[in-house]
Parts: C-alpha cells; structure tokens; sequence
C-alpha cells in the first residue's frame, strides 16, 4: 500500500511538471490505479471532481475506500482522455454520458462516463473473467435452503425468481444454478444487459435496445429456438413479465430477477406489471431474496463477549468482532457472503396468491411453510463467527430487527 502511495506521488508530481507535453506519467499513472484495483479486489474505481481535486476511490466488498491522495483537477483531462482512449470512446465527444470497456490481463472494465460540474465522473466496474463460476454449494446457502434450491431448479417448467437491490449477487446465483443445469441434453439460452461471464455450452444473448433487442423482443423470439431452459436478466415491465409466465407456462424452466424488498413483495410486483394471479400461481416455483454481506476476516476476527442489546438480539453470549489486519487493509472484513430467504410456493402459497392482497397475510403463509428470513440467515451466520450484528443490520435495514 505505501509503496503504490508514493509511486502514485511521484507520477503526479511529474504529470504537472510535464503537463501538456510528451510523456509517460500519465498513461502510467492510468495503469498503476488499474492495476492497484485487481489487487486489492476492488469491484469499482470511482473517479469524482471535487472542488480542486479528482477524488479517487475504490469498492471493496460493498464500500468505498479512498487510498491515496486526490488528484490535481489541472490534470483531470489528460487522465480521462487516457481512459477514454483504452475504453475505445470518442474522445471529442462532451457534456453527454458515455460507455465503453477495457479488456487487460483477463479482467473485463466497463467504463461509464458522465458529465458534471467541473469535470467528467468516471465509473470503472472491474469483472474478473478468469474466476471460475461458482458452485450452488458455494453461495451460502443454509442446508435446507441449499435442499430446496437444489429441488427448484431439478424441474423441467415453471418460474425461478430471484429478488433484492443492484449489486446484491443474483447473477451469481443464477449462474451457479445454469452451470448446474449446463448438461449436452438440455438448451439453455440466456438474455442478459449485458453478459456478465461466459459459460460454454450455453447460447447467451446481449440486450440491444438501440437495434431493437429488448428484454421482450428476445424472449419472444427465444420460444421460437426450442430450448429447455431459459434465463432472462431482468423483467423490467409488462410485455417482459407477461411472456416469461407464458415461457413458464408452455414447459420451459425460466430464471429471472425482479427488483423488490424481499420474497413476498416479489409476487404483488409481478402482479402490478400485469400478471394474473391464477398464471402466477401455476408457474411460479420459488422466489428467492438475497442481499451481501462483508465477510468477517478470518486472519484477524476476535472472539469477546457481546454487548446485552446483542446477546438478546443474537442469542449468543460471545461473537466475533473485525480487528482489522494487512490482508483484509485494515478493514477487519474480507470478501462478501450472501442471506437468503427461499419463498416456497406450495399449495398453502398458491391459495395465496389467489385470494390474498394483504402483504401480512402472504408473510404468514411464507412462514407458515418454514420461510426463514433474511433477518434469520443473517443471525445464524454472526452467530457462525461469519459476519457481524452491524453489517447485518446495515444492509438489511432496521426495520428487519423491529
């Protein structure tokens, strides 16, 4: 960490000193960031104009991170412009958004450019592509949870959906599940915006709106390929929803994600895009709702005993705590893990769907059948010395703990 601190230092000194005239350090300096992000397992670089200053910052495990000193804004320009030049953007274009991509050393960086005051923002999202996909049995996955996951996805129709907020590992399930699935006697295809890994054996389609390639429009014309399995990235609206039903509906096993708060909620948004009860009812299988949590390092992790609101809210007279250390930089967390909760849709369910309008009433049906909810993963894993109470309460929310 130091010794990129000062490098950094050194090229910024020479990047003003030379400014406007033919040299390396900038192009360098672009190269040492890029560089600094994959070893520290940084998901996001976020370049930001800040009164005299780009800030620089790196997600690592959810959050953000500043490093290193701030970057003069006199050279702000030449530092976008080189990023624009890897990302292969129009470098003449301004005051309007831009995407591009960097492809080095097996990571695959989108670059998504906007306009603001003072100077072009700047997001660089970092995809290993050379990390193997994840296994289901690696995902965290509670033994019953993992059981019934396992059972779903065995089916030959019906629908899969999985819930929660951007960045909160869905694709990582999905894919796990279709790497499962990925046997020479089935056709599976994928429509995703965009394609986030490849996997062999699969047919995997990138959304073009601007060409017409809509999230509808592909789903259509995939019922037309004769494939057994599909998944699609997102139902965003009606059209969407309504031929995913109809998907699962005619035999075909279809994943799709869903934006909404938790399991239940997942059904009355399906329902408010246009779906009738009755054809939720006889295609959905399970929905499942996941957030990440940062995982407690386990270099560095210390075991005390729990203050009292902890104990009555854990049931556990001692928990483990982040210290922070050199691998985990200080943080005390290294990696993510995922909660889930499975929405297992049974007769008792289907009923549900049918007659009832009132979330409270779903819940009590869900929990009925055995749901345990994100709260209860969460609890089971601080207890599990995996994570702690604080990051469990700030992801999910304190009304989870009400």
């Amino acid at each position: 960490m130091e010794e990129f601190k000062e490098k950094l230092h050194k090229l910024l000194h020479q990047g003003r000193h030379n400014f406007g005239g033919n040299h390396q350090a900038i192009p360098t300096l672009v190269d040492e960031i890029l560089n600094f992000a994959v070893k520290i397992r940084a998901s996001d670089i976020h370049f930001e104009p800040i009164e005299k200053f780009l800030r620089v910052r790196y997600r690592i495990d959810g959050h953000l991170h500043e490093f290193h000193e701030p970057i003069p804004m006199e050279l702000s320009n030449v530092i976008i412009s080189r990023i624009k030049i890897l990302a292969q953007m129009d470098t003449t274009t301004i005051f309007l958004p831009l995407d591009g991509a960097i492809r080095r050393d097996g990571m695959d960086m989108r670059v998504a450019i906007m306009p603001s005051r003072g100077a072009d923002s700047v997001t660089i999202r970092l995809l290993n592509t050379s990390v193997a996909l994840q296994k289901i049995s690696d995902l965290g996955f509670t033994p019953s949870n993992e059981k019934f996951f396992r059972q779903e996805i065995s089916n030959t129709s019906g629908m899969i959906i999985l819930t929660g907020p951007m960045n909160s590992g869905k694709s990582t399930t999905l894919y796990a599940a279709l790497r499962e699935l990925n046997k020479p006697s089935r056709s599976i295809m994928t429509l995703e915006d965009p394609i986030e890994q490849v996997i062999e054996g699969i047919s995997q389609v990138s959304v073009n709106e601007k060409q017409g390639l809509t999230f509808a429009a592909g789903l259509r014309a995939m019922l037309r390929m004769d494939c057994n399995c599909l998944m699609v990235g997102e139902v965003r609206d009606r059209e969407t929803a309504q031929i995913a039903v109809r998907a699962a509906l005619t035999g075909h096993l279809v994943f799709t994600t869903l934006h909404a708060a938790e399991s239940c909620s997942a059904l009355f948004r399906m329902i408010e895009m246009g779906v009738e009860p009755y054809l939720l009812a006889s295609t959905l299988k399970c929905v499942v709702a996941q957030r990440l949590v940062r995982q407690l390092c386990p270099h560095c992790k210390e075991l005390k005993v729990a203050e009292k609101f902890e104990r009555e809210l854990i049931g556990a007279e001692k928990i483990f705590y982040p210290v922070g250390c050199e691998k985990c930089n200080g943080t005390g967390y290294f990696g993510r893990l995922a909660l889930h909760e499975i929405l297992r849709v049974g007769k008792d369910m289907r009923d549900a769907i049918l007659h009832e309008r009132d979330l409270d009433k779903i819940h009590a049906v869900a929990k009925g059948a055995g749901l345990e909810s994100l709260k209860d993963d969460g609890v089971g894993k601080i207890r599990a010395g995996l994570t702690t109470l604080e990051e469990v309460r700030s992801v999910l929310g304190e009304e989870f703990f009400l």
